[in-house]
Formats: structure tokens, C-alpha cells, sequence
């Protein structure tokens, strides 16, 4: 009897545990308690964007990230941001995947990203270091994903009209078991005026131009 219930209790021990370890709001973001190193393979990859891009961040100053992949979107529209889980052949890896710097300007002209958020991600700021102004969303609540197979995940991004036409650095990370491991990929969304403001400022350019020359 007694042998049955150290086995009960050794069992629940681990469940238990391999919740606790996979939490991905503990701290403020993945990176604040999982700093074991990256994973044994390439494991997260942004993938389906619409090409690669090095914007001039020289305005801003904003981190000079170089050439990097991004997601075009129109100021009112929505855009579909994926990333790719695949570990492969290995076994008992538990993950979790998040969404992060929507908070950020955009690095060539200041832009403020105004959006609304996938309702099937988890909205997190944190236990330990909450920081209502820099939140992220988890696409687990409280606890990882044990991989069984490669997973492609979607984050949906409602961009609201007012938002700037600029390039905002985004970042995907991911963080699990074993090792407490660590990894992310940046990546751009591109909001780009819509064609009639495009068409809308040629025409108003076009006129100043015209009046010029109607004054000389």
C-alpha cells in the first residue's frame, strides 16, 4: 500500500512539473526564465510571407536588423502571420510559441501600431514582472505543447485604420523542455497606405507642380 502511493505521488510530482516548466507567463516574456540555449534544431521558422526586406532604420535608430522577412498589410485590413514548429525526429519536447514587440514604433518613421489582437492567443504581461505596456500573446495559456508533429500556427493581426504606414519589427520566440531552451526569428509587418491615399498624394503632388509652373 504504501509502495502504491510513493507511486502516486512520485506521478503526480512529474505532472506537476512538466506543467510548471513550460509556463510561458511566469515572467514578463520566454526569455526572462528560459536561458538554457537554443534548441537542437532549427525548430521555429516564420514562414508563407510575402518576401524580404532591409528598411532604413537610420530616422529612428532603431536596430539595424538587416535583411528579413515580412507580412504586407493595408491600414484597416488583416494579415496572417504563420510560423512553423517542427522538431523533427526528436521525442518529448515540450514547447510554447509567442508573439511579441507589438508595443514597438515602427522603425522608419515612428508609426504606432494600433491592432486588435487573435482571440485564440493568450493575452500575457507577466506574473513575476508585469508590464502592461509591453504585452504578449502565447498561443498556449498556461502550459506547452508536447510536439508530436510538425505544426504550422497562425497568428491573425487586425490592423486598425488609424495605424501608420510604416515597418514594425515583430518577433516570434519559443521556449519549452528539456534544457529550458530558447529560440526566436524577427521578422517585418509592412503597412502601406492604401492605393487611393497613394493615388490621392501623386494627384496633390502633380497639382503643386502644375501651380509652379503656371506661376512662372
Amino acid at each position: 500500500m504504501l509502495a502504491h502511493r510513493a507511486a502516486l505521488c512520485a506521478l503526480v510530482f512529474c505532472l506537476v512539473s512538466s506543467v510548471t516548466i513550460a509556463r510561458p507567463n511566469f515572467g514578463r516574456d520566454c526569455s526572462d526564465c528560459h536561458i538554457g540555449g537554443e534548441p537542437p534544431v532549427d525548430a521555429l521558422s516564420v514562414v508563407n510571407f510575402d518576401g524580404m526586406i532591409d528598411p532604413d532604420e537610420s530616422a529612428t535608430g532603431a536596430t539595424d536588423r538587416g535583411l528579413l522577412k515580412f507580412f504586407e498589410v493595408m491600414p484597416g485590413g488583416s494579415v496572417e502571420l504563420e510560423v512553423m514548429i517542427d522538431f523533427g525526429d526528436l521525442e518529448d519536447f515540450l514547447f510554447a510559441v509567442e508573439l511579441k514587440r507589438l508595443e514597438t514604433t515602427g522603425v522608419e518613421g515612428f508609426g504606432e501600431l494600433t491592432y486588435t489582437a487573435d482571440p485564440d492567443w493568450f493575452f500575457q504581461t507577466g506574473e513575476t514582472f508585469p508590464d502592461l505596456d509591453r504585452p504578449y500573446f502565447t498561443s498556449t495559456e498556461n502550459a506547452g505543447t508536447l510536439f508530436t508533429t510538425q505544426q504550422l500556427l497562425t497568428f491573425t493581426l487586425q490592423v486598425d485604420a488609424s495605424t501608420d504606414a510604416d515597418f514594425y519589427d515583430l518577433e516570434f520566440a519559443m521556449a519549452g523542455q528539456p534544457g529550458f531552451f530558447y529560440t526566436d526569428e524577427h521578422f517585418y509587418v509592412h503597412v502601406v497606405p492604401e492605393p487611393g491615399t497613394v493615388s490621392l498624394m501623386a494627384f496633390g503632388l502633380g497639382a503643386c507642380a502644375w501651380r509652379r509652373r503656371g506661376i512662372r
